[in-house]
């Protein structure tokens, strides 16, 4: 950490506007540089005006133009990302992915209820299996099937899809379980910047906007005539491949109702993660990385678990395929942060997690985009709080659509007070010792597809719902006692070594495992945790736990016997300041948020001498009771 850096940032550690166009870009980038920014966001010209007979990447002069607007950025010493759609979700171009293509649309999987002859609408592509009830096969082609109870059908997966409901307007979507969809994506939108721009090795990384496959429903509350999983025709083999067993027969348990979890689920589900991941997130990073650029950019829907799988799979594995994770938070009220219909804390801790399992913490992003709700906007100490809470998981960069004329006069001191968090937080390592485990394989093992939208009504299982609350309530419920959680998944569990009574892979060390519901253990992983656990790991169950384990019946204070918080803070309102332990060149650093409207007066206690970092002033006092503003923060830094 460098104290005048802290005092003064630095254009790196401050936010950057996401500026898709690019009229009067000089006096644009000025008046950027003035309100506080350090960094643009843009494109080639996205070419929206009616009267506007131009198209989206093909015309030279675009990028003959973006050449320029890099130029300018670099002259006021701005950093610049690429933006790699037109609107969102990225992955269409706009229509160009599909234009060669056709056959490479988003497909869906339904389940259809046949009474014995059975002929398919036309609305579906193919039958690739009919059977009895229990599995049993049934004589069937492409269009009919004999003596058919269930009959499984391909379609193409738009309508009532995000492609169809998103914002943007609806665009046919490309099939993102399939390497050769996505790199028709890549050669017409990433290929092409690279082949035109004379500044592309100027860009700091791109920022991909909210891909995700499209046979789960979004944004729709009246129900579609049938429910879909994801579906691409190489599934079933790389299903075969990767079980032992095909995949056809398990279809019944994947489409079933029963409340309980499913192993057929489960293998489903990894396999279609594993395929959204590899074939999207993975691909696009591995051309990034050729070319010298680290993958950013952000998912859709991430707060929610259950909204995990219909969309991804299980959302963390492609998240930790980002050498840059990302996230959008859409709001600026630090309350409706917090929202138990919309827990958006979670979308961060989610990204957190995946950056800190992987190593990868140096540049988390977030997409600021505020939506204004009704008549009244956000206040500036509003949208700091906010900002902080977010940074409280371990972002540690905005993208931003929150302009400065919403903050007026005081944008600058929200620059300049997220720049001081930005540099401290990029420079550390967070050590608060407890994970929150990520129980994917229950929420995919007891998954229902629905008629209806995943953030609509739909209902996925009534032990998804307990996963989901409970992981929400427990990451909530250790803030306000002063402690902290990330979240990990089985494969870090995987790669993670016992040591000292730890488990421990790429800098994240864990003493405590919270594990919320979680119902169904890969073998493996239960194997290594009963084994960290006689080496001195600290299990603490939830709601539910798997053959051989127990529940534990106060998790928060078994986390908080086994975690005393080492910085004690006195004279506040119980459960109204935030605090996480980092490290930073041999220094402890613990960030404390005011999460209260109002001023409080907090005194510091610790072993040891430490100073406090003022992150609305930039200035550092030895001074151990302090005033921190309402939604402000502040760091202790050991000396």
């Amino acid at each position: 950490m460098n104290r005048e850096q802290y005092r003064n940032p630095t254009n790196a550690d401050r936010p950057y506007m996401i500026q898709h166009a690019g009229q009067n870009f000089e006096t644009v980038i000025k008046e950027l540089a003035r309100a506080g920014f350090g960094g643009v966001v843009m494109n080639c010209e996205w070419h929206t005006s009616q009267n506007d007979t131009n198209q989206y990447l093909e015309e030279k002069s675009d990028f003959e133009d973006l050449d320029r607007r890099i130029e300018i950025a670099g002259a006021e010493n701005f950093g610049v990302w690429l933006y790699d759609e037109k609107g969102y979700p990225s992955g269409s171009a706009d229509g160009l992915t599909l234009a060669s293509h056709p056959e490479y649309e988003a497909k869906g999987l339904a389940q259809l209820i046949a009474d014995g002859d059975f002929t398919l609408p036309d609305i579906y592509d193919k039958i690739v299996y009919a059977c009895k009830r229990d599995g049993t096969p049934v004589a069937f082609d492409t269009r009919h099937a004999k003596g058919a109870e269930l009959v499984y059908a391909v379609r193409t997966a738009f309508e009532g899809s995000h492609a169809e409901k998103c914002g943007w307007g609806p665009r046919r979507y490309p099939n993102l379980m399939s390497h050769e969809a996505v790199r028709a994506f890549i050669d017409c939108t990433y290929e092409k910047y690279f082949a035109e721009l004379k500044h592309f090795s100027e860009f700091q990384a791109p920022l991909t906007d909210e891909p995700s496959l499209m046979s789960g429903y979004v944004n729709l509350p009246a129900p579609m005539t049938d429910a879909l999983v994801a579906w691409e025709d190489s599934l079933p083999d790389v299903y075969l491949q990767t079980n032992g067993v095909s995949l056809y027969p398990t279809l019944p348990a994947v489409f079933s109702e029963d409340e309980s979890v499913h192993i057929e689920k489960i293998r489903f589900w990894e396999t279609v993660g594993n395929m959204v991941c590899s074939a999207y997130f993975e691909q696009i990073a591995d051309w990034c990385t050729a070319r010298g650029l680290p993958f950013s950019g952000h998912c859709l829907l991430e707060e929610c678990i259950d909204e995990h799988v219909p969309l991804y799979g299980k959302l963390v594995q492609c998240l930790k395929a980002f050498t840059w994770p990302g996230v959008d938070i859409l709001t600026g009220d630090p309350k409706d942060y917090e929202g138990k219909e919309f827990p958006y804390y979670m979308a961060a801790q989610y990204v957190g997690g995946a950056a800190r399992m992987t190593g990868r913490t140096q540049n988390v992003m977030v997409e600021i985009c505020p939506i204004q709700r009704g008549q009244r906007d956000y206040t500036f100490e509003e949208e700091r709080g906010t900002m902080n809470k977010i940074f409280f998981s371990g972002i540690n960069h905005i993208n931003s659509y929150l302009t400065a004329s919403r903050l007026g006069d005081n944008f600058k001191e929200y620059a300049a007070h997220a720049a001081r968090v930005t540099h401290v937080l990029r420079s550390a390592v967070w050590d608060g010792r407890i994970g929150m485990y990520y129980p994917i394989e229950t929420v995919q093992g007891v998954f229902r597809p629905s008629r209806l939208g995943v953030n609509c009504g739909a209902y996925t299982g009534r032990e998804a719902q307990t996963c989901m609350k409970s992981i929400n309530d427990l990451t909530l419920e250790l803030r306000r006692e002063a402690l902290d959680s990330t979240v990990v998944d089985a494969q870090w569990i995987r790669e993670a070594n016992i040591s000292d009574g730890c488990l421990s892979a790429n800098g994240l060390i864990i003493g405590t495992l919270i594990l919320p519901n979680a119902l169904y253990l890969p073998k493996d992983v239960s194997d290594k945790l009963a084994e960290w656990q006689k080496h001195g790991g600290h299990l603490i169950f939830t709601d539910g736990a798997p053959e051989g384990f127990s529940v534990c019946p106060d998790p928060i204070a078994a986390a908080k016997a086994f975690n005393p918080p080492d910085m004690i803070v006195e004279g506040v309102e119980t459960g109204s300041v935030w605090i996480n332990a980092w490290l930073c060149e041999g220094k402890r650093i613990w960030y404390i948020l005011n999460t209260a409207a109002v001023p409080q007066t907090l005194t510091l206690r610790r072993e040891g001498a430490f100073t406090i970092w003022n992150n609305n002033t930039g200035e550092i006092t030895e001074c151990h009771t302090v005033t921190v503003d309402g939604y402000s923060s502040i760091f202790a830094v050991s000396e």
